[in-house]
C-alpha cells in the first residue's frame, strides 16, 4: 500500500513539474541556444577534451523536463563548428565550482538565490549562460528567450560585458538588449 502511494505521489509530482514548462519554448530554445554557443569567438578554448559541453542545471522535480530538453538538443546537434557536441544533466544542488567547467550552461526553473550565485560564478569564468525563464536575466543569466506574438531573444548586455565573452556580430542583430 505504501508503495502504491509513493508511486502515485511521484506520478503527480512529475506531471505537475512537466506541466509548468512550455514545450514549444523548449523546442525553440533547443534549436537556438546551441547556435549562440558557437558564436563565442573563444568556444574552442572552452571545450572539454575537444567537446562542446552544454550543461542543463535542474531541480530534482524537473529531471524529466531536463531529460526531454537534452534529447531535443541532441536530436538537432551532433557537432557544432566541427566539434563534438554533448549535453550533460546536473542537479543544481550538485554544482561544484571545483569541477571542470562546461562550455555553456542552461538553467531550468529553480531557487533564484542559487541561480544568481552560480550564474555570477560562471560569468566571472567566461561561460555563456541561458535560461528557460526570461526573468532570470535579473539574476545574472546572459541569454533567454520568450514567445509572445513573436520570438524574442534577450541579451543581458551588462553580464555579457562582465563575462568578457566576445560574440560574433551576427548575434547582436537577433537580440533585444535588457
Amino acid at each position: 500500500m505504501i508503495f502504491k502511494i509513493a508511486i502515485f505521489l511521484f506520478s503527480i509530482t512529475t506531471l505537475f513539474a512537466s506541466g509548468i514548462y512550455n514545450s514549444n519554448l523548449l523546442d525553440i530554445q533547443a534549436k537556438v541556444y546551441p547556435k549562440i554557443i558557437i558564436s563565442d569567438k573563444d568556444v574552442e578554448k572552452k571545450t572539454f577534451e575537444g567537446k562542446i559541453i552544454f550543461t542543463i542545471l535542474y531541480e530534482d522535480i524537473d529531471y524529466n523536463t531536463a531529460l526531454t530538453l537534452k534529447d531535443k538538443i541532441e536530436k538537432n546537434y551532433k557537432s557544432l563548428k566541427g566539434l563534438n557536441f554533448f549535453v550533460k544533466l546536473k542537479k543544481i544542488d550538485d554544482f561544484d565550482k571545483k569541477e571542470p567547467l562546461s562550455t555553456a550552461y542552461y538553467f531550468l526553473l529553480g531557487d533564484k538565490n542559487q541561480i544568481s550565485l552560480i550564474s555570477n560564478f560562471l560569468v566571472t569564468n567566461n561561460r555563456l549562460t541561458f535560461s528557460y525563464d526570461d526573468t532570470y536575466l535579473e539574476f545574472g543569466i546572459i541569454f533567454s528567450l520568450k514567445i509572445n506574438s513573436q520570438i524574442d531573444l534577450f541579451l543581458n548586455l551588462q553580464e555579457l560585458k562582465n563575462s568578457k565573452i566576445e560574440l560574433e556580430n551576427s548575434v547582436f542583430n537577433a537580440v533585444k538588449v535588457r
